[in-house]
């Protein structure tokens, strides 16, 4: 998660009538020879129509490819949205510049980190702040529904002046990997100063059998996880927070 987020289209391919699944980039190209249907980038697309090499290597299986595909066979899309408003409207609107997070619960709230970390009870938080600069109680992910990035000084597509919003979905996983900890924070007081490092490491929960996540791919919404010796990709929406398992050890 950035400032500036990826806003590019992802989304889960079922090719061979529906028996291979995978993630895949939904391209913007357009071609009056392939009507109806829509560009995808990816590991060999199988099934994929009129499938050519994204360089003048050859077509092999698991190298990244662009084929063409009927939108029906594309699931699970995952796409931020991109508006850029007038000045004006951005003030009647009271759009001020920053990131905030818009959750189920207590509305829209402005966040003034981005650090990841494991809250009180094992899930993975936000270190939120209020508007107040109070430290607030940590924000669960899985109670994140999106982050809206606000910037001004942008241009409207007429040339004026404008405020730029992005709003991008977020997974509600913690990537496996080091993480601060904040074990000395205490909800109402100023932040304090991290207590040291925590390794995490997670598992996901899939057909009664935990497999281990080897990376979180944010922007593509993807979670690749190690199932039967190979790295399969899946897509992040299709796991709730309570098939995700945790652990965490002093790094």
């Amino acid at each position: 998660m950035t400032d500036a987020p990826d806003l590019r289209t992802f989304a889960t391919f079922d090719g061979h009538g529906g028996k291979v699944s995978q993630r895949v980039e939904v391209l913007d190209h357009r071609d009056d020879d392939h009507e109806g249907m829509v560009p995808v980038l990816g590991a060999h697309p199988l099934g994929a129509v009129d499938e050519r090499p994204v360089d003048d290597a050859a077509l092999a299986r698991g190298v990244a490819s662009i084929g063409w595909v009927d939108p029906a066979t594309l699931r699970d899309w995952y796409r931020p949205d991109r508006v850029v408003v007038s000045a004006i409207e951005a003030r009647r609107s009271d759009l001020s510049p920053g990131t905030y997070a818009d959750t189920r619960g207590r509305g829209r709230v402005r966040i003034d980190g981005l650090e990841a970390h494991l809250g009180s009870d094992g899930r993975p938080a936000f270190r939120a702040l209020a508007g107040s600069g109070v430290v607030d109680v940590p924000l669960p992910k899985d109670q994140v529904v999106r982050l809206v990035t606000v910037r001004a000084d942008v241009r409207t597509p007429s040339g004026a002046a404008g405020t730029e919003i992005v709003t991008t979905p977020i997974s509600p996983l913690l990537a496996p990997g080091e993480y601060p900890a904040y074990d000395d924070d205490v909800p109402g007081l100023p932040p304090r100063a991290p207590s040291g490092r925590v390794h995490v490491r997670a598992s996901v929960l899939l057909e009664g059998t935990l497999f281990p996540v080897e990376r979180l791919d944010e922007p593509a919404n993807t979670i690749w996880v190690r199932r039967d010796d190979r790295s399969v990709p899946i897509a992040a929406n299709e796991v709730g927070p309570d098939l995700v398992r945790y652990t965490a050890t002093p790094a």
